[in-house]
């Protein structure tokens, strides 16, 4: 069952998806952090750990595409809108050793009164980029403030 917020009690967007995130299961056990929010983008990282990788000793896909889905929809989130993921695309250009930081800003690029449209970035530490997504996301709601 998830967790409701009252938004009433939020100072700010960024609070609100700074507690949304908080309690967000998946996110959490990532580790994931939230590096800025500012409307239309947010940044997030995650260090890259043993439990985070593949046989090879990389960052598994699988987390790069959900730190990705994360930044997106947060970015979403920052303009006000509660939405769910219709469509997904990655490119994975280079691999994140483990120990590295993977670096995601995810960024509106539509927003529209039903979808969003976003694109992020995945960089390592040394400022590489490493991976392009852009999704599509259905509104299924908007935060109080809006």
């Amino acid at each position: 069952m998830m967790k409701q917020f009252n938004q009433n009690n939020m100072k700010s967007v960024s609070d609100y998806i700074n507690n949304f995130y908080e309690d967000n299961p998946f996110t959490k056990h990532l580790g994931v952090d939230i590096v800025s929010i500012d409307k239309g983008n947010v940044c997030v990282s995650l260090t890259i750990k043993h439990e985070h990788t593949n046989v090879y000793g990389i960052a598994h896909g699988g987390v790069i595409m959900s730190l990705c889905d994360m930044a997106m929809g947060a970015a979403c989130l920052s303009v006000g809108k509660k939405v769910v993921t219709l469509d997904f695309n990655i490119n994975i250009l280079k691999s994140i050793d483990m120990e590295d930081v993977a670096i995601v800003k995810g960024m509106i690029i539509h927003n529209g009164r039903s979808t969003v449209v976003a694109e992020c970035e995945v960089f390592n530490k040394d400022n590489k980029l490493c991976a392009k997504a852009r999704g599509t996301f259905f509104v299924i709601g908007r935060l109080a403030s809006e």
